[in-house]
């Protein structure tokens, strides 16, 4: 019975050892604030382009978020990073009530509040290195 007992109890280390996300070698936390007109931009996806690949991240309700390659690798791959923010993307948690779906592809999509000079023809880039975080950006609606 204790052997039972003591192969539970690993069974169970190991569990919570994996619900954690890992860094992946060349990668670096990345992690910030992201405002639209000095107002937090909440719901908003935020994906670092880089060498490495890509990272993506979400915004709450207070603008932050973090960066994550995967499920279980967190972080943005360390160099140039082009930057790009949206809110038009459906998340899995998202309820489809009052959002249009395109009749071509069958996709739902939000109303992007976004100027394109930040996500479809961005001109966002930051260096990612180890320990700069955060990376913070004050965006525009009218970018001037």
């Amino acid at each position: 019975m204790s052997r039972c007992v003591t192969g539970l109890l690993g069974v169970l280390v190991l569990l919570a050892g994996c619900s954690k996300p890992t860094m992946r070698e060349g990668f670096t936390e990345a992690y910030g604030t992201i405002t639209l007109d000095g107002a937090p931009l909440v719901n908003a996806e935020i994906i670092f382009e880089t060498p490495k690949g890509m990272s993506y991240g979400r915004t709450d309700s207070a603008g932050k978020y973090t960066a994550q390659y995967s499920r279980t690798l967190t972080g943005a791959g360390m160099g140039t990073a082009r930057v790009r923010i949206s809110t038009k993307v459906v998340f899995p948690d998202d309820s489809l009530e009052g959002i249009k779906r395109d009749p071509k592809t069958g996709e739902y999509a939000k109303t992007e509040t976004v100027p394109a000079i930040y996500n479809s023809k961005s001109t966002l880039t930051v260096e990612i290195k180890n320990g700069g975080a955060p990376y913070d950006f004050e965006l525009k609606s009218k970018p001037g």
